[in-house]
């Protein structure tokens, strides 16, 4: 850990004494005093490094010391989330009322949802017994397909019958049994069962009954006379009634059977018939015998085939409690948020944090889309917060999870989901609509930005490099490439190989580390500028790529063919690479490249910038102090401009920008003349493409004034002001004219012989254009250009020099120059063997080598031709 707590801190000290004080061990990021609510010290601090190593040495130096008479304790810090940190007695208080309401919320849920259910239940079953009440043929439907263990046989008395058949309360009358007692029935009854009698017609019955009829007496037939049956009533299914209860015993026989006895063999009455049938319906669906002593009060709902009512009791008893609802904690929150958005955003980060360590810090846990700190376009120093963009959102989680809260270069860093990242993409509907020609021109611009191969890093038009040449010869580009000359490739190459060499010259005497072009990894901050005309100055290159930010040096060397652009802001230089690709700059069309990390060795020069934000004295201006020098300066400077303009200095020039594209030039010259030392006014326009002669402001301008006290105190009095609805942003510009030319040594590889493999020739190169090619750098003693058997180049060469010096100076003077339209690529040979049996063992291992991949293709081609052969045969039989 980078951060440490001091305790036993003098009650005086503050943070800026708690600072120098611990500044002795390393660079202090963070102090942070603990104080009460009254603002009192409480004694304890915590102080950050931005190494852990000096952290760790803090703590072995101060710990145990002495500020002024108080000892003072000094340990390494703990992050939030490590588990040997102590809970406060505020956090365990605030963990017990969060589950204390929790409880009674999920408490309070569980009893609102069983009254729930219970009203339902009982609102379901006051429905039904209502409906079964008013309806009178419902009513009797389920009176009669009531099981007759749950009812009485003769509780039919309220039902209407309206096919004026007799009720149970008629049956009753007719077997005696009502309104007599128990102690009456001592004997089973008898009814006689007269079969000519028709079976629609019923008749009363007289019946002798008997007084104390016992459940278990067995059943005596009294006699037959005209074939009559003799039935009990165990036989007819009443047994053991107790009419004196109000609640209904179920009928059993005297097998304990569920029905009433029912030989087929043997005949019943129509009574007993009637039972049977009634009852075999509930059979299949309920077989238990219910208790005699249970009250006959819950009604059993028939299936809906049979009733056709569809609701259930066990509808009811299958409502679930419903559980309290799971809120997501605001942890859960954050997490789904960035699986959408794999964005992080990052606070309380260290002032001079660079995105390098944010990379470093979240690299192990993905590739990264995107690091982004947030900066002040002013001052160009961070405003303390980053977004961090993965390619996989989950990786974001991982990332979110481990360093949320932890301690990164002495400060506690706070991890939030970032918002979706807001791009301006144009939709499918839109591109189809734009022609083809801006479709692959934006198709360009979006792909550049994300390129990480690049193939030549100092590529130079070619038109640019012989204009150039011939500028610095004298003599037109007609002399220099004779169009009926069969050498004018290799002028061309050799033109552009002396370009080269003179742009490495000034880059390395610039401080430009030319060895860091092969390197992979790449800085945002700077640009390289390649493919525009001859002719293009500093200026104008320093003036397109100042109207997106703060440029710390444009080195463009003096034959005028490539120009490096360095910015002070990373997120300013990536919105100017977006915005400036494939732009068309006069004839040409400019090709922006990312420069390596790592690529300058010394700080820009005050020479090599372009705008420079000077200091400002506090110079303050007032209106009356303008008003009274107005007529004077004025008049005498309009008056005398023809003569001094030429007599004073170097001048200072104003840089304005966010100009409304309707000012005009007289408009901005009346706004600034009312200062002193006010020269000319300037707004940049370009050509209008549509209206032809007629051009288009490009929203900026220079206002250069004779001093640089001048430009000061105009900066101060109109930086902010209103000019034609526009609110207007100056800075002080100062324009500088070509740098000359700074021969510096190049140091040229060494090589262990003069050989060099000349790769990527184009093949319609003959072995006359390598020769006059590499003959001007030094003694050649062979060219070889290896053909086929068609005696067509193979595309490579081999130039052989009589010293290895020369073959260096040619290695560093030809490096990346294009012949015939491909760029060649050198190298050095291998060195020949001089051992006579090291070479024959070496070619030997050669022809062994060749020999078998000739084998093989000759196995290869007759196995195909062995089976053409085969289908020849079958085709021909």
């Amino acid at each position: 850990m980078s951060r440490v707590i001091v305790k036993g801190i003098p009650s005086y000290y503050d943070e800026t004494k708690l600072r120098d004080h611990f500044a002795e061990k390393g660079v202090v990021t963070d102090v942070k005093l603990k104080r009460k609510n009254n603002g009192e010290s409480r004694r304890f601090a915590f102080i950050g490094y931005k190494e852990i190593k000096d952290a760790e040495d803090a703590v072995k130096f101060f710990n145990g010391s002495f500020i002024d008479t108080s000892r003072i304790t000094v340990e390494l810090a703990k992050s939030f989330n490590d588990p040997n940190v102590p809970v406060s007695w505020k956090e365990k208080r605030k963990q017990r009322d969060e589950l204390l309401a929790k409880t009674e919320e999920r408490l309070a849920k569980m009893e609102e949802a069983a009254n729930r259910r219970k009203n339902k239940k009982a609102k379901k079953l006051t429905t039904i017994n209502d409906k079964i009440e008013n309806d009178s043929s419902l009513k009797e439907f389920v009176e009669a397909m009531k099981p007759s263990n749950q009812s009485k046989s003769w509780a039919n008395d309220e039902v209407v019958n309206t096919d004026g058949a007799p009720t149970n309360d008629k049956l009753e009358e007719a077997l005696g049994l009502k309104n007599s007692t128990k102690s009456q029935l001592e004997k089973p009854p008898v009814v006689t069962y007269k079969g000519d009698e028709s079976d629609d017609e019923y008749d009363d019955f007289a019946i002798k009954k008997d007084q104390n009829i016992d459940a278990d007496e067995k059943m005596v037939p009294l006699s037959k006379e005209n074939n009559e049956q003799m039935v009990t009533l165990a036989d007819s299914g009443v047994e053991n009634m107790d009419v004196d209860k109000s609640e209904g015993a179920g009928i059993q026989d005297e097998n304990g059977g569920k029905d009433g006895t029912d030989n087929q063999d043997e005949e019943v009455d129509d009574l007993e018939w009637f039972k049977s049938k009634r009852k075999r319906i509930i059979d299949g669906e309920d077989n238990q015998v219910s208790d005699p002593q249970k009250k006959s009060v819950e009604i059993v709902q028939p299936a809906k085939d049979e009733t056709g009512i569809e609701e259930s009791d066990e509808a009811d008893e299958n409502v679930e409690v419903e559980e309290p609802k799971h809120e997501l904690t605001l942890e859960e929150k954050h997490i789904d948020k960035i699986l959408i958005t794999g964005r992080l955003f990052l606070r309380n980060i260290l002032y001079s944090s660079t995105e390098d360590d944010f990379t470093r810090l979240f690299s192990p846990f993905g590739p990264l889309k995107e690091v982004h700190i947030a900066v002040d376009t002013k001052t160009g120093k961070s405003k303390g917060f980053a977004y961090i963009q993965f390619e996989n959102s989950k990786n974001a989680v991982k990332a979110y999870i481990q360093l949320d809260k932890q301690i990164f270069q002495g400060r506690l860093l706070h991890i939030l989901p970032g918002e979706t990242k807001k791009e301006h993409k144009l939709d499918e509907f839109e591109l189809k609509n734009m022609p083809l020609k801006k479709q692959r021109l934006l198709k360009k611009k979006y792909e550049a930005s994300k390129a990480d191969f690049t193939w030549n890093s100092l590529y130079m038009n070619s038109d640019a490099v012989l204009d150039s040449v011939a500028t610095q010869l004298g003599i037109s580009k007609n002399e220099l490439i004779d169009p009926h000359n069969s050498s004018s490739a290799v002028k061309q190459a050799l033109a552009e190989a002396h370009v080269i060499g003179d742009v490495r010259s000034y880059f390395e005497s610039k401080g430009v580390d030319l060895t860091k072009f092969s390197e992979k990894e790449r800085d945002d901050r700077v640009i390289l500028v390649k493919n525009f005309q001859y002719g293009t100055t500093k200026e104008e290159i320093g003036e397109l790529f100042a109207t997106y930010g703060e440029l710390n040096r444009v080195l463009m060397p003096p034959a005028g063919t490539i120009a490096i652009v360095e910015f002070r802001d990373a997120p300013a230089a990536r919105v100017a690479f977006n915005k400036l690709s494939f732009r068309r700059l006069g004839k040409s069309i400019i090709y922006l490249e990312k420069g390596p990390k790592n690529l300058f060795t010394k700080p820009a020069d005050k020479s090599d910038s372009i705008n420079i934000e000077e200091t400002v004295k506090d110079v303050k201006v007032t209106t009356e102090d303008i008003l009274e020098r107005k007529g004077d300066d004025v008049k005498s400077d309009s008056e005398d401009d023809d003569d001094d303009i030429n007599n004073f200095g170097p001048t200072t020039s104003i840089f304005v920008k966010n100009l409304n594209f309707s000012t005009t030039t007289s408009s901005l010259t009346d706004f600034f003349k009312v200062y002193p030392g006010f020269i000319v006014a300037v707004i940049k326009t370009k050509p209008d493409t549509k209206h032809p002669g007629r051009t288009l402001s490009m929203g900026f301008g220079f206002v250069e004034f004779k001093t640089k006290e001048q430009a000061n105190a105009a900066l101060r009095g109109l930086d902010g002001q209103i000019l034609d609805g526009h609110k207007l942003q100056l800075k002080i510009s100062n324009r500088v004219g070509s740098m000359g030319d700074n021969n510096s040594k190049t140091k040229n590889k060494k090589a262990k012989n003069g050989k060099i493999i000349v790769k990527n020739l184009p093949f319609e190169a003959t072995r006359k254009d390598v020769f006059e090619l590499f003959n001007s750098f030094g003694s050649l003693k062979s060219v070889r250009v290896p053909k086929k058997f068609d005696k067509s180049a193979r595309g490579f060469a081999f130039v052989e020099f009589s010293t290895a010096k020369e073959a260096s100076s040619a290695m560093d003077q030809l490096q990346g120059v294009h012949l015939l339209g491909r760029r060649l690529v050198l190298d050095f040979a291998e060195k020949e063997s001089d051992d006579v049996e090291a070479e024959i063992e070496k070619m030997t291992r050669k022809t062994i080598s060749q020999a078998k991949s000739r084998e093989l293709a000759e196995l290869r081609e007759g196995n195909s031709g062995k089976r053409k052969l085969e289908l020849e045969d079958e085709d021909e039989y």
